[in-house]
């Protein structure tokens, strides 16, 4: 009827292979509890491996060198496996739950034993990658720039026979060292750096042109940084070095070299052994300086200077006139008020260029008689040329717009002297100072910018990113206060190389601190200054911050302590109650402050490149916040936090790093996002993205990397019933900007 299957199985053999999979080694439950905690502890150990070489690959990058493909590919291969880690162990529980007979055994035997394999095969993966983790080099370099061009942004009227000069007698055999001085605002930057272009136009025997910014109080430090990152031998170790050892290297570097020097804005005697710099004139090399004061050149030994002069007034008068040639033939009686303008100028560049800025905006002769009377008036109440010279600069502050660009303007000097920058940066203070409004792109604040930047009183960088002041201008802006009879300890102005806080005499006066790009590691006791509204203590060597530095500062608005790698912790910030601007960026922070949540006024808070910092639950509570920064965070941007950033009723800018598949869907579904994000980093991303239009529309920057997509589809999403694209637009339309 039916055929009859026998199949015969060893009862010895099958209780054998039961007996070995429960207490032999092969028993993966037995062991599971000890493997999770040996995974746990090598991926932080893998972590923080690849922190450390990141850092050191970020520190080298900056000096100019090329990270490795290596490196790249083996810090991909630890983020990835990372993600992949943390969503593994995040099932530990539940797995651990499913073991029975005293770990010896599984409720589900299929489960259990496919993860245990596959935490086995992670820790063994990790330890391989452990393994492969170390380099003894990161980068290489890249090609070394004979010369970099130099933008000038003064107009050059009469300086050719100056410049042909000046370049001849670099050129003489004789001359190893020239120092070129002359008043501030006479036009030393605008010569050097046309003499920096020379070399990059005409041909000659030179190997490298290094141009440093030496500003009135450089260290020895900071010299042999640029120089160091010029010649590309700036790297991970450099600051470990002393500066005896960096010296070596830079005359290791340079001795081998036909180099010209350019340093700019000298005060002092700079000790060329110092900073490793060899006598020029055995190999034919060149060192050129400018400064203020002729005593610098002998100090120096130079073996010629040239001292640059105010200009010929045929030559002032053309700067002047240059853009008001129109306007001056409109009456027969402006000619002789223009005169009577230009000649207050002095025939310095610097004050030609900016008063004729100002000038050519005027129209009618009552206007200009005005703008006489008040030169006159203003330069007649001070003694002395540099006082003479800042009054005359004053009335192109004078005749800003509004008080608005004004505080902006004197807001400016906050930074040290020759400190480039950015404009984005400086806008949010501008906001978190309540000086103006934020809006998602800014447009007011960049609108006084260009205005500024017009009327001479800001320096656009090379890069059109960046503003800074004529050294000049930044003396008039710091001296406006004073001159008029403001408060004397108002400002305490910003200061290179300071150790620590600077000792403050009157602190019932003092509004602001600005000690910018320092050498401050701790700051010790409490600030008790009833006016302070802003502290700027950003790129410092800050490690520790005393539990009552920030007690007794009631009114303090912006405080920004990004930029210090090493500072892993802050005091209790709770006391802050006027807080609007905080910058955490870029420091080593685990977790938040303690009272941060309770600060209902704070409208800008930057979190970005915070890599050891996971948390911000609670960040919702932070109901007026305007502006968050979390790009390059090493922050879990899961769906709650997503979430609670979506409770967040006034943000209209966002940056944002989302990792994996976590918290993706909730964030690219929200139209919300769409409209306010700035910055958009996707890594580690397997699956299908459909991107909206309107969030690539309104980003500046998207980024994805490290990812395996299949297919990336960038349209409009329906708010309906299926979230499909509803048609696709053309790539013209998306990418405009």
């Amino acid at each position: 009827m039916g055929g009859c299957v026998s199949i015969a199985i060893s009862c010895d053999q099958a209780i054998n292979n039961l007996t070995s999979c429960i207490s032999g080694d092969g028993n993966f439950f037995r062991n599971l509890v000890n493997n999770l905690a040996s995974l746990r502890r090598a991926t932080r150990q893998l972590e923080a491996r690849g922190d450390d070489l990141l850092r050191r690959v970020k520190v080298q990058e900056d000096g100019g060198r090329i990270r490795l493909g290596e490196v790249q590919e083996w810090l991909s291969e630890v983020e990835i496996t990372v993600r992949e880690t943390h969503d593994l162990l995040l099932q530990s529980d539940n797995e651990i739950d499913k073991l029975c007979c005293r770990q010896y055994c599984s409720k589900n035997w299929i489960s259990s034993d496919g993860y245990s394999k596959m935490v086995l095969k992670k820790l063994k993966d990790i330890e391989i990658l452990l393994s492969r983790g170390v380099f003894d080099e990161v980068t290489q370099r890249g090609h070394i720039q004979k010369v970099e061009e130099r933008l000038f942004h003064q107009k050059i009227v009469g300086q050719e026979e100056l410049i042909e000069s000046t370049w001849n007698s670099i050129m003489e055999d004789e001359v190893g060292i020239l120092g070129i001085y002359g008043m501030g605002g006479v036009g030393k930057t605008t010569l050097l750096s046309q003499i920096n272009n020379k070399f990059f136009i005409e041909s000659n025997q030179f190997d490298i042109v290094i141009w440093v910014v030496v500003s009135k109080n450089t260290t020895v430090k900071r010299i042999e940084e640029d120089i160091g990152k010029r010649l590309e031998i700036y790297d991970e170790n450099w600051e470990r070095k002393t500066e005896n050892e960096k010296a070596c290297d830079i005359n290791k570097s340079l001795k081998t070299k036909r180099y010209v020097l350019l340093l700019d804005d000298m005060w002092k005697k700079v000790d060329l052994a110092n900073i490793g710099v060899p006598v020029p004139r055995r190999n034919g090399s060149k060192i050129v300086f400018t400064t203020r004061s002729n005593e610098v050149c002998g100090r120096m030994g130079v073996d010629k200077e040239i001292e640059v002069t105010c200009m010929m007034w045929d030559d002032a008068w053309d700067l002047f006139t240059e853009n008001m040639e129109e306007t001056i033939k409109s009456h027969p009686d402006l000619l002789e008020v223009a005169r009577s303008v230009a000649k207050k100028c002095k025939s310095l560049p610097l004050a030609l260029n900016v008063i004729g800025e100002v000038m050519a905006r005027k129209k009618t002769v009552e206007e200009w008689h005005h703008a006489a009377n008040i030169l006159s008036s203003s330069a007649a109440k001070f003694s002395g040329m540099e006082a003479e010279i800042l009054s005359i600069l004053k009335f192109s502050y004078d005749d800003l717009a509004d008080e608005k660009t004004k505080k902006c303007f004197l807001f400016c000097a906050l930074c040290p002297e020759d400190y480039e920058i950015g404009k984005d940066d400086l806008i949010d203070y501008w906001v978190g100072h309540e000086l103006i409004r934020g809006t998602k792109l800014n447009y007011e604040g960049h609108a006084i910018i260009r205005a500024l930047k017009n009327a001479y009183l800001l320096i656009e960088s090379e890069s059109k990113d960046k503003v800074k002041m004529h050294d000049v201008i930044r003396d008039m802006a710091l001296w406006i206060p004073l001159g008029f009879g403001g408060p004397q300890e108002k400002l305490v102005a910003a200061e290179e190389n300071a150790r620590k806080i600077p000792k403050i005499k009157d602190l019932e006066a003092l509004s602001s601190i600005s000690l910018i790009s320092n050498r401050i590691e701790e700051a010790c006791g409490s600030l008790d200054c009833p006016n302070l509204d802003t502290v700027l203590l950003r790129d410092n060597k800050l490690r520790n911050i005393s539990q009552d530095f920030f007690y007794r500062v009631p009114v303090l608005r912006v405080l920004d302590l990004s930029l210090k790698a090493n500072l892993t912790r802050l005091p209790n910030i709770s006391n802050l109650v006027s807080l609007r601007y905080l910058n955490l960026s870029c420091t080593g922070l685990k977790n938040l402050p303690d009272g941060l949540y309770d600060h209902s006024k704070l409208i800008y808070l930057n979190l970005e490149h915070t890599y050891m910092l996971k948390k911000i639950d609670g960040i919702s509570s932070l109901s007026s916040l305007q502006v968050l920064r979390l790009y390059g965070s090493g922050i879990d941007t899961n769906d709650n936090v997503v979430e609670e950033i979506q409770r967040l009723e006034h943000l209209y800018q966002l940056t944002i790093t989302l990792r994996g598949s976590s918290g993706l869907e909730s964030y690219l579904k929200d139209e919300k996002f769409n409209s306010y994000n700035q910055q958009l980093y996707l890594s580690n991303q397997s699956s299908e993205l459909i991107v909206p239009i309107g969030m690539i529309s309104s980003s500046r920057v998207l980024e994805i990397l490290d990812s395996d997509i299949p297919k990336l589809e960038i349209g409009w999403l329906s708010s309906h019933s299926e979230d499909t694209p509803l048609s696709t637009p053309t790539p013209n339309s998306i990418f405009s900007s």
